[in-house]
């Protein structure tokens, strides 16, 4: 009589179920810059309670010397480095297979928004209920516009993937004219914001800067980076921050790579000093690449990102309304949060941060299933007159989603006893937002069914 083998661990099925030639690193890449982005934003953020009124406020305001770490710390470049990779590496296995613009949108799209919209209504009917109970209006108000503000990356990164097709085919017909391009485009951008005091065209970077950090993956992708000497990549990665020091010692730029209170931000909207990071963080990359992409050949580490990267995009939604409730809690027993800066906030630190980590590993275990959306069904490219309608659908469907999602980042999640709130010159309020990542998650959804759906 044989006995069966006892069922293998996680680690063991991860390590079995990859594909040799699958590229560890850049997953890697991604869930590490989500990973950073929560820490910042629980060591960052706090909040001051004067005269029985709370306000937000930012630990870097009170740390000026660690604004200099935002050279590091701001990540975001990297997930849209690796999200370049991704988009254009599924468009070129759909095409190969088959698919059109619709099934590849909306495949792109599943796995974002179904945890997004959980988040939003969620809340959406959690804030008034608060109000209901007499919470304080203005805790409410904070709140909301509080947890509205990290949506603004799901609302670009929403657009930069829509356009990854467009922007792929520009890529490979001239990858460097696409660079130089947008290179231009961010500068010009910059002159007429901080040159001209146009504020308002400062937000067309919003697309610039992150498709050119998009195009960074696209050249990953393509090998290119990993062709280059580490020399080559060392004289790079000075290049890039003597160009920052200049920018921030004698431009009209500040130090810091986040948005800081009464001052000029690099980052809403990005400058071209994002720009200059994003190639920065690039090189640097690509200079530990190969170290690090042999310590994920381990069955641990791999596992480890594995588990992360299934329920990252919760984690990111999520981990500012652990931050809120945390601090409710504090401010509910009585105890003011330690000033940012001060002897006890740095001593408090690692267990704040290992109970903010605790706290929300649960909720994500609950939610993270939202996440595992399934790939579009590929059925073949339809006729000329349907893929124009569908894709046409499809591009209107992303921009409503684009639209509603940095709505939110206007807005906050709370409806404002004032009124609406102003995105680029249109009204905004919450339940509108909402209203257009539901019509525009619907339009995709829809032409992707069109585009399978062809006799």
């Amino acid at each position: 009589m044989t006995t069966r083998p006892p069922p293998a661990t996680f680690t063991e099925r991860v390590s079995a179920e990859t594909s040799p030639d699958r590229d560890r690193f850049i997953d890697a890449v991604r869930a590490g810059s989500l990973l950073i982005v929560v820490l910042g934003h629980w060591l960052m953020a706090t909040v001051v309670v004067q005269d029985g009124h709370l306000t937000g406020a930012n630990a870097l305001t009170s740390i000026p010397a660690l604004q200099l770490a935002t050279w590091l710390l701001q990540v975001m470049p990297l997930f849209f480095i690796a999200g370049g990779f991704s988009n254009i590496t599924v468009w070129r296995s759909l095409r190969r297979r088959g698919a059109g613009y619709p099934e590849y949108l909306q495949g792109r799209l599943v796995r974002l928004l179904r945890p997004t919209l959980v988040f939003v209504l969620f809340w959406q009917l959690a804030l008034p209920a608060a109000a209901a109970l007499r919470m304080n209006q203005d805790r409410i108000d904070l709140i909301g516009f509080l947890l509205g503000q990290p949506l603004w990356f799901l609302g670009v990164y929403v657009g930069t993937t829509a356009l990854a097709p467009a922007m792929a085919s520009w890529h490979a017909f001239s990858p460097r004219a696409a660079l130089a391009t947008l290179v231009g485009a961010a500068i010009v951008v910059d002159w007429f914001r901080l040159g001209e005091g146009m504020e308002s065209v400062g937000y067309l970077n919003l697309a610039i800067v992150w498709l050119f950090a998009q195009q960074l993956g696209f050249l990953y992708a393509d090998g290119y980076l990993a062709r280059l000497t580490r020399g080559t990549l060392w004289t790079t990665l000075a290049g890039a921050f003597a160009a920052l020091v200049a920018l921030t010692t004698w431009g009209p730029y500040p130090v810091s790579m986040v948005g800081m209170p009464g001052e000029t931000s690099n980052m809403t909207p990005p400058t071209i000093c994002l720009l200059i990071l994003s190639v920065a963080q690039v090189a640097m990359a690509m200079l530990v690449r190969d170290r690090v992409s042999r310590w994920l050949q381990r069955p641990a580490p791999w596992a480890g990102v594995v588990r992360f990267a299934s329920m990252a995009m919760t984690v990111y939604l999520w981990h500012l309304s652990v931050l809120v409730l945390a601090f409710l809690a504090l401010l509910g027993l009585g105890v003011d949060p330690p000033v940012a800066g001060s002897g006890l906030w740095w001593l408090t630190r690692p267990f704040w941060l290992l109970g903010l980590s605790l706290i929300l590993f649960v909720v994500a275990a609950v939610l993270s299933p939202l996440e595992r959306g399934r790939g579009a069904k590929v059925t073949g490219v339809p006729a000329t007159t349907l893929a124009i309608m569908t894709t046409a659908t499809s591009g209107v469907g992303a921009a409503l989603i684009s639209f509603g999602l940095l709505g939110y980042v206007a807005s906050g999640l709370q409806p404002a006893p004032h009124g609406s709130s102003v995105l680029l010159f249109v009204p905004v309020d919450p339940i509108q937002n909402t209203v257009c990542v539901l019509c525009g998650f619907a339009l995709s959804g829809l032409a992707a069914r069109w585009s399978r759906s062809r006799p």
